[in-house]
């Protein structure tokens, strides 16, 4: 009796374990093996430039052809500090690419449930996030932008972390000549409001691998996602 007791505790143990991520590395649909959607992406500009300026901030969600952001999301990070340039090619004739690397700070992300990551809904603050921009010009025009993002953060509740890279963010186009279209992430000001800014950019975000890892090293820091699900009723 007393084993069978000890096996009944177990059972009933058992499904409080279900909703802990699952520690992995996971990619999307347009990378072999992927299990989730690619996204849409827009950056606000908090001021009357545009790239790089301090306060831009970016608004990336998932994308499955009718809704965003039922998969996941990364939102409210903002440029704190100059972009750094890293390479320079362009010739005296203005053909070439610059690169530069822009440090983020803040923001948030969200994995839906259910997911490859698991069965609940997962969130938390971001801990970094890095953008690696590279500008093509020709005769000192820009013809086009991509850029390759580094995020990371703990999970709320859990000791895991998630790392988060999309290897293939392009701009598609800009308030300088349309409006934000309906389908992509609305332009957010650095305190995660919409509606304060109008001007920015839009793209896609696409080659995404998320990364589910079992232990976590990012520093204590008192974590925000509680009051921004609430919020946002994520």
């Amino acid at each position: 009796m007393r084993y069978l007791a000890v096996v009944a505790i177990l059972m009933i143990a058992l499904p409080a374990m279900a909703g802990a991520p699952v520690p992995g590395t996971y990619k999307s649909y347009d990378m072999p093996g992927g299990s989730f959607n690619t996204g849409h992406f827009s950056e606000s500009w908090a001021g009357p430039g545009r790239d790089g300026q301090i306060g831009n901030t970016i608004n990336a969600q998932s994308w499955d052809g009718v809704a965003l952001g039922l998969e996941w999301k990364l939102w409210c990070p903002s440029i704190q500090t100059p972009p750094v340039l890293v390479s320079n090619t362009v010739n005296g004739s203005g053909n070439g690419e610059m690169t530069w690397r822009t440090v983020y700070s803040g923001g948030h992300f969200f994995l839906g449930a259910p997911g490859p990551w698991g069965d609940e809904d997962y969130g938390g603050d971001l801990a970094g996030f890095i953008v690696v921009t590279t500008y093509q010009f020709v005769f000192g025009e820009v013809l086009g932008i991509r850029s390759n993002v580094t995020s990371w953060g703990q999970i709320e509740g859990y000791t895991d972390c998630m790392e988060y890279e999309i290897n293939n963010a392009a701009f598609f186009g800009s308030t300088d000549t349309a409006a934000l279209p309906a389908d992509y992430p609305a332009f957010l000001d650095e305190d995660c409001y919409t509606g304060t800014w109008s001007r920015g950019g839009w793209g896609s975000a696409t080659q995404i691998a998320i990364r589910i890892k079992g232990s976590c090293t990012i520093g204590a820091e008192s974590s925000t996602w509680g009051r921004v699900k609430a919020l946002y009723g994520d």
